[in-house]
């Protein structure tokens, strides 16, 4: 039986898990060695792609060096995909790692007294 997977779907997971491997392998960057691809929203058109990454470095320092990258990283997602174009890439920090720390850390603190 077939999948009831649209294919945005199926092209959002292998670009989520490509770009992961190029920041992992490609890229000698290190400000980029630690970062954790969280989420992939990919417009259904496949023209606009939502990348949302955590990581322990520095967030303004991040964004700045996958702006400085983007290029190669487009560069080595053309090459990896079979896809005919490849869609805008816009890099995120996702905070909803950081707010669920934070509500933890407040319900710990809650249940301590």
């Amino acid at each position: 039986m077939a999948k009831d997977y649209p294919r945005s779907n199926q092209i959002g997971q292998q670009i989520k898990k490509e770009i992961a491997e190029i920041l992992q392998y490609e890229i000698q960057h290190p400000t980029l060695a630690n970062v954790t691809i969280t989420d992939l929203e990919l417009s259904k058109d496949l023209r606009h792609a939502k990348i949302y990454f955590i990581s322990k470095q520095d967030q303004i320092e991040l964004e700045k060096a996958l702006k400085r990258s983007m290029s190669f990283i487009r560069q080595s997602l053309a090459k990896r995909m079979t896809t005919r174009g490849i869609p805008n890439l816009e890099f995120i920090y996702d905070h909803s790692i950081d707010h669920n720390d934070r509500i933890t850390e407040l319900l710990n603190s809650a249940f301590k007294k």
